[in-house]
C-alpha cells in the first residue's frame, strides 16, 4: 500500500496543502523549521493514530485553530482507500478516524492500513534510551501486523493501574488479600500474551538485522538482539509461563513494601550487542548509526513478510547523519525494491545523488509545498 495525496487542514504549520506523490522517492527541501517534518510526521499519523514525536494531538492544531484534519488516499495493485483522521478540542470524543468515508467506532481499525518504517534522530534511542524506547519500538511494528496487540497494550495498562492502587489500599488496609488474587490472574494472562508477541516478533527481526549488519560492515560487525524479561533475562518462548508464574511469586512480599507490579512486560528490556559487546555502553557514534540503520533495513523486511506489501519508508533529516557508503547502501535497496520513499533534507547538494525516475522533489517553505521539475528548477 502506497500513499497517492494527503489532505493537510490547520495541521501543525499546514493551513490548507494538498500535495500528490511519486509511487517511488519523494524529496522533501528546506530549510528548519519550514514543515519537513511535520509532513512526513502526518504521514506517520496516518499509519500509526499519532505523533511520533512526544507531543499530545492538541499541540499539533494550527496557531488560532480548535481542530486539525489529516486526509490521505491510499493504494494498491487491487484496492485504494481513503483514511480521514480529525481532531477537536471542541468534540467529544476528540478524535474521530474514517476509513472510506465510514466512522470507526474502534481505534485500532486504523492499523494495518497504511504500513511505514520510519527512520529519524530520534530513533538513536533503541540504541542508547531508555527501556521503555526499545519496547515501542518493536510494539509499533506488531500493531501494524496485528492491530488487536493495540487493545491488548491498553488491556494491559489498565489492569496495572488497578492494580498498583490495589496493593496501595492493601498497604492502608483499606482492601483485603484476596482481590489480589482475582487481578493476579487477569494480569498473568495478558501479560503472557504480550511477551509471546513480542519475542516471537523479535525473532524473526533479529536475523534481519544480523544480516543487515554484516552487509553494511562487510562482515566485520555481527549484530545480536534479545528480548529479555525483568531488564536481563533472556527466556525461551516455551518457557515464559513458567518464569512469569516463579517472578510472580517471588515478588509479592517486596510489592507490599514498595506498593507498585514489580513484574511484567512493563519491566521487560531488549539487549542489542556487536561482536557480543553491549552496544549502548561500547559501541561508537558510527556503530549506533549503523545498527540502528540494520535495524531500519530488517523492520521493511519484516513488514513485507508479514503483509505481502512493502511498507512506505520515512526517512527524516538521517541522509547527513550517515556516510557515503551506508547511504548509497540504504538507497539501493529502496531503489532496487521499488519502495515508496520520502526523504527531508536540508542539503540540497545531495539531491544529485537521487536523480532516478519517477523522482518528486518538493521545496518546503512556511508551510506550502513547491513542485520542482526533475532540473531542479521551481
Amino acid at each position: 500500500m502506497q500513499i497517492d495525496s494527503l489532505h493537510l487542514i490547520n495541521y501543525r504549520n499546514y493551513q490548507n496543502e494538498k500535495i500528490c506523490f511519486s509511487p517511488y522517492l519523494n524529496i522533501l527541501v528546506g530549510m528548519n523549521a519550514q514543515g519537513k517534518t511535520n509532513l512526513i510526521e502526518a504521514i506517520r499519523y496516518l499509519s500509526t493514530g499519532r505523533a511520533y514525536r512526544s507531543v499530545r494531538d492538541s499541540q499539533l492544531i494550527r496557531h488560532n485553530e480548535h481542530f486539525f484534519k489529516l486526509l490521505g488516499k491510499l493504494s494498491d495493485d487491487w484496492r485504494r482507500i481513503d483514511i480521514e483522521i480529525s481532531y477537536s478540542n471542541k468534540r467529544i470524543p476528540a478524535k474521530e478516524v474514517k476509513i472510506n468515508g465510514i466512522k470507526k467506532q474502534r481505534y485500532s481499525e486504523l492499523f494495518g492500513n497504511l504500513t511505514t518504517v520510519l527512520f529519524a534522530p530520534e530513533d538513536l534511542n533503541i540504541i542508547k534510551g531508555t527501556p521503555g524506547d526499545r519496547r515501542r519500538f518493536i510494539d509499533s511494528d506488531i500493531i501494524q501486523v496485528q492491530p488487536h496487540y493495540f487493545v491488548l497494550l491498553q488491556k494491559y495498562s489498565r489492569i496495572l493501574l488497578q492494580r498498583n492502587n490495589l496493593l496501595k489500599m492493601i498497604a492502608e488496609k483499606k482492601r483485603g488479600f484476596d482481590e489480589l488474587e482475582i487481578w493476579d490472574q487477569q494480569f498473568f494472562e495478558v501479560s503472557l500474551e504480550i511477551i509471546k508477541k513480542r519475542i516471537s516478533t523479535m525473532d524473526k527481526i533479529a536475523p534481519l538485522a544480523c544480516e543487515r549488519q554484516l552487509q553494511l560492515t562487510d562482515g566485520q560487525e555481527s549484530l545480536e538482539i534479545k528480548y529479555l524479561m525483568d531488564k536481563n533475562t533472556e527466556v525461551k518462548i516455551d518457557d515464559i509461563r513458567e518464569f512469569l508464574q516463579i517472578k510472580m511469586e517471588k515478588c509479592k512480599s517486596e510489592e507490599f513494601k514498595k506498593n507498585t507490579t514489580l513484574w511484567g512486560p512493563h519491566l521487560d528490556d531488549i539487549f542489542i550487542s556487536i561482536n557480543g559487546n553491549e552496544l549502548k555502553l561500547f559501541g561508537s557514534q558510527g556503530q549506533h548509526r549503523t545498527a540502528v540503520l540494520a535495524i531500519k533495513l530488517a523492520e521493511i523486511e519484516f513488514l513485507k513478510n508479514e503483509t505481502g506489501k512493502y511498507p512506505v519508508l520515512l526517512l527524516d533529516d538521517v541522509l547527513s547523519e550517515l556516510d557515503s557508503y551506508r547511504r548509497d547502501k540504504l538507497m539501493a535497496s529502496v531503489h532496487d525494491k521499488n519502495i515508496q520513499c520520502f526523504i527531508t533534507m536540508a542539503e540540497e547538494s545531495l539531491l544529485k545523488e537521487f536523480e532516478w525516475t519517477n523522482t518528486k522533489k518538493y521545496l518546503v517553505k512556511q508551510g506550502k509545498l513547491l513542485y520542482c521539475n526533475p532540473t531542479g528548477g521551481v
